[in-house]
């Protein structure tokens, strides 16, 4: 069922910010602290995708593909390349990290646009913005708990879930300046954009928000949602807090009744270039790709959390371990070697390849 619920769009004052690009060690977490580059290790080879040049430009534009990984006890983000060389003759490949830059905050959902990283720190009401070639932090007040963000190409703005302060915010991706605002009637979780729509789970209410420009209406599940992800087909899959429960939502015709089963305790998603949605199984200590022949489970390791995809290669975050793990066609083809408690994970896509 849908419920309509009016909602006010109104603008926030500039944030307070804090930046640095220097090089050192992260201080402690306070809202006045500047990020600092911790450290860059080993040499690689990025992966790269040669892409058309824009119209007039002599050649063709060299993008280099890098995962970033959120290491949310150490305050700080790792980037690796997917394809850089191997530490050893061992299988699966053992990479190192290609670079990590220090925050003032544990960072928890991230999100990307081209070379820069977006990361929200729920605990102090902030949001940094990361500039991966330039290694530039830029930390500001952004709401009362951000906790999620993701990128709205339709409206060139930062949509943010803003937990404690119930409402979705409208954040400027250069600035972090808030400039609109929608009231929300319960506290929103996990967020995506699929074509200027804004959909959002909804903590304790058993409601999905789906929020078009000031409109939002309010979807009953008869379930927990936690995080969501639009497929293809306009499905929104969503994974059900404490329960082994994957939901399906079909705008058209409502919650699908024939929705996968099989994983332990779903988390989060992400769509494969072939179109099929994988989720990553925190009890099961898997990922898992749901396609028509049925599921693929791969045994990752303890607590996969945040997953994404790199062009072919699927990369999770795994939390218990602290490893960032690597699976292509079904298979771990990599892990890298971080800290325990990783979080988000994001991909950027450079025209310069990273220093090491």
């Amino acid at each position: 069922m849908l419920l309509l619920v009016g909602a006010a769009c109104s603008p926030s004052g500039a944030p307070v910010v804090t930046t640095s690009a220097a090089v050192g060690s992260a201080g402690d977490a306070s809202a006045s602290t500047t990020s600092t580059v911790l450290a860059q290790t080993s040499s690689s080879t990025a992966t790269t995708t040669t892409l058309p040049a824009p119209d007039g430009a002599p050649d063709d534009v060299a993008v280099f593909t890098y995962a970033v990984v959120a290491e949310k006890q150490s305050r700080r983000l790792a980037i690796i390349d997917p394809a850089g060389p191997c530490l050893s003759s061992e299988e699966p490949c053992e990479l190192s990290t290609v670079a990590t830059i220090g925050l003032p905050l544990r960072p928890h959902n991230i999100a990307s646009l081209g070379s820069v990283v977006y990361a929200t720190h729920p605990d102090a009401g902030s949001i940094s913005r990361v500039d991966v070639l330039t290694k530039e932090v830029l930390t500001a007040s952004v709401g009362t708990e951000p906790h999620d963000v993701k990128y709205d190409a339709q409206s060139g703005l930062l949509a943010v879930a803003d937990e404690d302060g119930r409402r979705i915010l409208s954040v400027d991706p250069e600035t972090l300046e808030v400039v609109g605002t929608v009231e929300l009637p319960a506290k929103p979780h996990d967020l995506t954009v699929d074509r200027g729509v804004l959909w959002v789970t909804m903590i304790g209410t058993g409601e999905l928000a789906r929020i078009t420009g000031d409109t939002v209406e309010l979807v009953e599940t008869g379930g927990l949602p936690h995080d969501l992800v639009v497929a293809g087909t306009g499905s929104v899959w969503f994974s059900n807090w404490g329960s082994d429960r994957l939901s399906i939502f079909d705008p058209i015709v409502g919650l699908a009744p024939d929705a996968p089963a099989g994983v332990g305790e779903p988390q989060h998603f992400a769509i494969a270039p072939n179109g099929v949605v994988w989720i990553s199984d925190i009890a099961g200590d898997a990922v898992v790709g749901f396609s028509a022949e049925g599921p693929t489970t791969v045994l990752v390791g303890e607590s996969p959390h945040h997953i994404t995809f790199a062009g072919e290669i699927l990369v999770v975050a795994v939390s218990g371990t602290g490893e960032a793990v690597f699976v292509k066609d079904g298979v771990v083809v990599a892990r890298s070697a971080l800290t325990p408690g990783l979080h988000g994970v994001a991909i950027v896509e450079l025209t310069e390849q990273l220093a090491s």
